[in-house]
């Protein structure tokens, strides 16, 4: 009794269950190895997750479901329809999920003719485009031989054309034609012919025949009575300026009776204080004094004095 009492109390304990092996060195490897095929079931399923998605992406994005099948263009006048579906790349299969409208927009805007344009799109298969064109002011030549464009309202050639009514009759120095786009003269000069063309019927009772722009930048223009009015260079803002002086002494000597019922070959107006009118046939004409009946423009006018030998401008020879 004493013996096991003693064996008890030392902590031997023969009814103990003994302790498990530590597992071997083994055991980790045959863990890795059952892991394996998990881990490839689980790459491959991701995998072919992944496909799925792009394939579904695709059939949604390339698919009929949102494929545009109809496009509304309004607003044409030059540009035909062909063109704008051309330029905005819808003349082919397109999806509605993938409609860019800033990017048809700038291809719209290489047209010369289209000024602005919007683009809409209306789910679920319909586009609506909204054209803004260029309407020509003028049409403008280079020389008496080369091909007539019309121009803008910020003297862009926009495409060949051909002289209207209400259009400015612009012939520039002999050179090449203008490009689509190019600015063959000032926009700010543009604008001061058509204000001319407008108001030349009330200031001297005859409208606008053509405008003619030499190499070195002297303007002149024949009425549709084949009168020269002689304007003198306009390349600078100040020159643009003069203009409205030059109007004011014609409209002077319009009210004249001598120049009324005379027939007028040309009329110098390069210095507007010293206008000369040319007579047809007459020998030694002179500057005819402005009517005291004309009356006085808002701002003070110049006044035409006495000149002994109109000169028409000498033409410019360009090389």
């Amino acid at each position: 009794m004493r013996s096991r009492r003693s064996a008890h109390r030392a902590g031997v304990d023969h009814h103990r269950v003994p302790a498990r092996r530590q597992p071997g060195p083994e055991a980790p490897r045959e863990r890795r190895a059952r892991r394996l095929p998990t881990a490839f079931w689980r790459r491959a399923l991701a995998i072919l997750l992944a496909n799925l998605e792009v394939v579904l992406l695709g059939w949604v994005l390339l698919g009929p479901v949102f494929t545009v099948r109809e496009v509304t263009v309004s607003g044409l006048r030059h540009v035909t329809r062909a063109e704008v579906l051309g330029l905005s790349g819808l003349d082919r299969p397109a999806s509605m999920l993938i409609l860019d409208g800033a990017s048809i927009r700038r291809k719209l805007g290489s047209s010369t003719w289209i000024r602005t344009s919007t683009v809409a799109p209306v789910l679920p298969d319909r586009v609506e485009i909204a054209i803004d064109e260029w309407h020509p002011v003028a049409v403008y030549r280079a020389g008496d031989a080369g091909r007539t464009f019309y121009l803008s309202e910020v003297a862009a050639a926009i495409a060949p054309g051909q002289p209207a009514a209400g259009l400015a009759d612009i012939h520039g120095p002999a050179g090449a034609d203008p490009k689509p786009g190019e600015h063959p003269l000032e926009a700010q000069l543009l604008s001061a012919l058509i204000k001319i063309q407008v108001a030349l019927p009330s200031i001297y009772g005859q409208g606008v025949a053509r405008y003619d722009l030499d190499c070195l930048g002297s303007l002149s223009l024949t009425t549709t009575r084949g009168v020269k009015l002689y304007f003198g260079r306009v390349l600078t803002p100040e020159e643009f300026v003069s203009l409205g002086d030059k109007l004011a002494a014609l409209k002077s000597l319009a009210a004249d009776a001598e120049v009324q019922k005379g027939e007028i070959e040309y009329i110098n107006l390069v210095n507007p204080f010293a206008p000369a009118v040319k007579f047809k046939g007459a020998p030694a004409p002179t500057t005819p004094s402005p009517s005291k009946a004309a009356k006085t423009p808002k701002s003070p006018a110049p006044q035409p004095s006495p000149s002994p030998s109109p000169v028409a401008p000498a033409v410019a020879v360009c090389k």
